[in-house]
C-alpha cells in the first residue's frame, strides 16, 4: 500500500503542474467580458479562445456575475470547423507522467458538448491526442474527470504541449466554474 500511496502524491523534485491549475483556477477572476474576439484571443495569461479566421463566429466570453466561473456563450460558429479554449502545459511534467487528466466543473444553459485533446507541438506541426471520454453538458451542474493517455514518443519528440477543450455543435451556452490538470 505504501507504494501505491507514494505514486498518488507528488514527489521532491518531480515536475508538477502547479503553474497550469493557478492559471486555471484565477481564469474566472481574471476574464473579461469580451464580444467576438479575434482568434487566439487570451482571455487570461496563457488561456486562449481560438477559432477559424474570417469564419463569421459570434461568441461571448464574460465572468459569471456570480464571479464563480467564465461563461462561454457560442451564438453561431459560422463557417469555422473549430471552436476551442486551451492552455500550455509543462512538457517537463507531461513527460513524467502516463495519464493527463482534466477534473472539470461544469454547466451549460441547453445542451453543450467537448472533446478534450492533448496536442503535441512538434518541429514539423503538430499531433492531436483526444480523451475517449466526450464531456456531456445538460444543464445542471456537473463535475467530470477525463484522462488522456501522455504517448512517450511523442512528448520525447515535442517542443511543446497544450489543452484543448474542442466544443461541438454550431452553438452552445457553457460555464467553465473550475478545472483543475492531473498527472498520473
Amino acid at each position: 500500500m505504501a507504494e501505491t500511496e507514494t505514486r498518488l502524491h507528488p514527489q521532491a523534485g518531480r515536475p508538477s503542474l502547479e503553474a497550469e491549475n493557478a492559471l486555471l483556477s484565477a481564469l474566472p477572476g481574471a476574464v473579461r467580458k469580451i464580444r467576438s474576439p479575434r482568434p487566439r484571443h487570451a482571455l487570461a495569461p496563457g488561456i486562449w479562445l481560438d477559432y477559424q479566421p474570417d469564419a463569421g463566429v459570434g461568441v461571448l466570453a464574460a465572468p459569471e456575475p456570480e464571479g464563480d466561473g467564465v461563461r462561454l456563450q457560442l451564438q453561431d460558429i459560422g463557417t469555422s470547423p473549430w471552436f476551442s479554449l486551451s492552455y500550455g502545459i509543462d512538457l517537463a511534467a507531461l513527460r513524467q507522467g502516463r495519464y493527463l487528466g482534466q477534473l472539470l466543473d461544469c454547466s451549460s444553459r441547453g445542451p453543450g458538448r467537448f472533446r478534450i485533446c492533448l496536442r503535441y507541438l512538434l518541429a514539423e506541426g503538430f499531433r492531436d491526442v483526444f480523451a475517449r471520454d466526450l464531456v456531456v453538458l445538460t444543464g445542471a451542474r456537473q463535475e467530470d474527470l477525463v484522462f488522456i493517455p501522455v504517448d512517450a514518443e511523442l512528448a520525447a519528440q515535442a517542443q511543446g504541449a497544450e489543452v484543448l477543450y474542442f466544443f461541438e455543435g454550431r452553438s452552445f451556452d457553457v460555464t467553465l466554474h473550475g478545472a483543475e490538470a492531473l498527472l498520473i
